[in-house]
């Protein structure tokens, strides 16, 4: 995505940032493991869900992250998803004709 290629440009030359396939970063570092019992990398493993990204850097861990993070962005609520703190909505007008409504069955509001 656009916003990965801008994370990449901030950090060349100071970092490295690998992303991936899930299930395949799961598998590799899994066989990895089994060829290399007790290793470091092996408390990563219960962290290594949902999408999944890797910075590698001999700098300040901090200062690539803050950069990280700086380029941070929100994202637009997806059906199912569940919000991670409690949203109310006041009952009273949306602004929208009756014809717009699919907006909201999306999101499951009644």
């Amino acid at each position: 995505s656009k916003q990965m290629q801008e994370i990449r440009m901030s950090v060349r030359g100071r970092a490295i940032v690998l992303m991936g396939k899930n299930t395949t970063i799961r598998k590799v570092f899994a066989d990895y493991l089994n060829d290399n019992m007790n290793h470091p990398c092996s408390a990563l493993l219960p962290y290594i869900r949902g999408n999944v990204g890797f910075v590698f850097t001999n700098e300040d861990v901090n200062g690539i992250r803050k950069e990280v993070l700086a380029s941070q962005v929100p994202a637009p609520a997806r059906p199912g998803a569940v919000a991670p703190i409690d949203v109310w909505v006041e009952p009273g007008p949306t602004g929208c004709d009756p014809g717009q409504t699919s907006w909201f069955q999306a999101m499951n509001v009644p």
